[in-house]
């Protein structure tokens, strides 16, 4: 006997891996909006920063779940992936849908050991982190074993790799962590246009660069200032703006001392974390997304680009991927600030370019909407039910007590 999920064409359960509430908030919604229409029943599991009623609010039932994002601990860690697990056996879901590398990773681990085998995995790849991109000793060390993980995750489970750029999904196929056939690009996470609408370009008696971000690393705000820097000592004058927060859960957290130390600077303000968006690009003409790599395709610099204003971007995957030199912008060389300070002074220099620039990145950011998002995750779901669909209703046949 089918459940009625299932005799309508329905995922019964989708079970979704998300390191923070604040994450799924943030950039997710949309997914989970479109789950929602394709399972009866969507649980989300997740860390509580105090938000988890937001995320049920949604629509889904929330399960607190902490996994020690940026934590090396191996016993720690074996913690983690045996109650998560137990958590799958519990929920027994149809699907498993695991968001960033770590959950992946995780989710991996915990199926080796849990007895439920769900009828579909979808690894939700939103850029390689700080394992994939990272030179550090740990990294190289711990790195294999993540593969061997996901590896065995991909030939035991009929598994699917949504990625956001072709360079990822090229990677993990090299690495036999995705199967072709079973690989989607999505753009981004999906941006709610409305929500980012196209502005006037801002008349700034001294022009203003901003960045959107967390301050990492490896997201390139100290090649920004060191480019800053250069400009300055060149007499170009510039402003920068800071937008975004310290995070203190990752390994490539910048730390407040040095950030209050740039705020002080002449021409640099940190302003911390925004809320407001549209509000940074209503006062910004450009757009700086320095990334030294592993993000998939930047957030920031699509709502940047749905504002419409022209982006600096490194060539990294994902910003290589939208921006194409000299239509939406400009695209360096990660981590040279050399380089990234004459990008910034050719388009300060140019107001007519700057806004040519800005309109034709409002135009190409009309391909990742909420809705093309929706589409991509719409498609690969139903063709893992036409893959999956059969040995589903066995499996749950066989499982059931006779009569």
């Amino acid at each position: 006997m089918l459940t009625a999920a299932a005799s309508a064409g329905r995922w019964a359960k989708v079970l979704v891996v998300i390191t923070e509430d604040w994450f799924a908030l943030s950039h997710f919604v949309p997914l989970i909006s479109e789950l929602k229409a394709l399972a009866a029943g969507v649980v989300v599991a997740t860390r509580s920063s105090g938000r988890l009623g937001e995320v049920e609010r949604l629509g889904v039932r929330a399960r607190s779940f902490d996994m020690h994002r940026g934590s090396l601990n191996v016993a720690l860690l074996k913690e983690v992936r045996d109650r998560l697990a137990a958590l799958i056996d519990e929920e027994q879901p149809d699907a498993i849908h695991a968001i960033a590398m770590q959950p992946m990773i995780m989710t991996s681990l915990a199926l080796a050991r849990a007895r439920h085998r769900p009828a579909a995995v979808v690894l939700h790849l939103t850029g390689q982190g700080y394992l994939g991109s990272s030179r550090s000793p740990i990294a190289y060390l711990l790195r294999p074993l993540a593969r061997a993980a996901l590896r065995h995750c991909a030939v035991r489970h009929a598994t699917w790799l949504v990625a956001e750029n072709s360079d990822d999904v090229g990677r993990m196929i090299r690495d036999g962590v995705a199967v072709p056939g079973r690989t989607a690009i999505v753009p981004g996470a999906g941006l709610d246009l409305a929500r980012y609408p196209e502005l006037p370009a801002p008349c700034n008696h001294t022009v203003q660069v901003a960045f959107v971000g967390r301050m990492l690393r490896s997201k390139g705000p100290q090649v920004l200032v060191a480019a800053h820097r250069r400009l300055r000592a060149r007499g170009v004058a510039i402003d920068l703006a800071l937008y975004g927060d310290a995070d203190s859960g990752s390994r490539e957290a910048i730390p407040k001392e040095t950030l209050a130390a740039w705020n002080a600077e002449c021409g640099i303000t940190w302003h911390g974390r925004t809320g407001d968006i549209p509000g940074v690009w209503q006062t910004a003409d450009i757009a700086a997304v320095p990334a030294l790599g592993g993000d998939g395709m930047p957030r920031a610099m699509l709502e940047a680009a749905a504002c419409g204003r022209p982006l600096v971007v490194s060539d990294v995957a994902g910003c290589r991927h939208f921006v194409q030199p000299g239509v939406e912008g400009l695209v360096v060389p990660p981590g040279d600030a050399a380089t990234l300070a004459e990008a910034l002074a050719r388009l300060a220099g140019d107001r007519a370019w700057r806004l040519r620039a800005g309109a034709a990145a409002r135009r190409r950011v009309l391909l990742c909407s909420e809705d093309a998002v929706r589409a991509k995750i719409r498609d690969v779901y139903c063709a893992a039910r036409e893959q999956t669909g059969a040995s589903m209703v066995r499996d749950r046949t066989a499982a059931m007590p006779l009569a």
